[in-house]
């Protein structure tokens, strides 16, 4: 988009060396001209800073009326230079075709932006919720069986029914079994031996 931007710019301003140097309307047109390039530049950017202007998309709005009323009031003053003989028909639908299909483009730009939630919005929130699903959540009886592990270095089913007395063996094992998927302990040894330990790096 921006190399279609420049190229129609460049391409005014070479139709703009048959107007006079004199009439005022051929500065107005190349301000005119210039402040749409930059504001085109403007909108179809992230964030961009031109002449320390900074930008940001909670500005699109602002900038696509103004280059909108920039537009006509471009082709406005094309129009005078047409009807003076310094633009041939032409060049004249040819640019103010440019410009018009610029214009639609920028009203479709926004129209879907306004439709659209912020994708970078919606990517951050589903990153964070794979992240939680990612992350188990240890329960607060879970939580007292790993605080004993990291105190005592390892135990058996046994040592820990001793310090959740409430708490039945089947129950304490589910427990471990979680815990072990979470990546949370480690077993050792097997049948009567065996043993849980914290993993180390928690």
């Amino acid at each position: 988009m921006e190399k279609k931007i420049l190229k129609l710019t460049n391409t005014v301003y070479s139709i703009l060396a048959f107007f006079p140097e004199a009439d005022p309307l051929k500065n107005r047109t190349k301000e005119k001209v210039l402040g749409i390039m930059e504001n085109l530049i403007l909108f179809f950017s992230r964030q961009i800073s031109i002449d320390s202007l900074k930008y940001s998309p909670q500005d699109k709005p602002n900038i696509q009326t103004k280059i909108s009323e920039d537009i006509a009031m471009l082709l406005d003053y094309l129009k005078i230079g047409k009807s003076q003989g310094w633009i041939s028909d032409v060049n004249y639908l040819i640019i103010s075709n440019e410009y018009e299909k610029i214009r639609k483009e920028i009203e479709l730009s926004a129209s879907l932006s306004q439709k659209m939630p912020e994708l970078p919005k919606i990517a951050k929130e589903r990153a964070q919720k794979d992240e939680n699903q990612k992350i188990p959540k240890i329960s607060a009886r879970q939580n007292k069986i790993v605080d004993f592990l990291k105190e005592k270095g390892k135990a058996q089913v046994m040592d820990l029914k001793a310090v959740l007395p409430d708490v039945t063996k089947r129950t304490i094992r589910r427990d471990l079994d979680e815990l072990l998927a979470a990546g949370k302990v480690t077993r050792l040894g097997e049948f009567n031996q065996i043993f849980y330990k914290i993993i180390e790096n928690q």
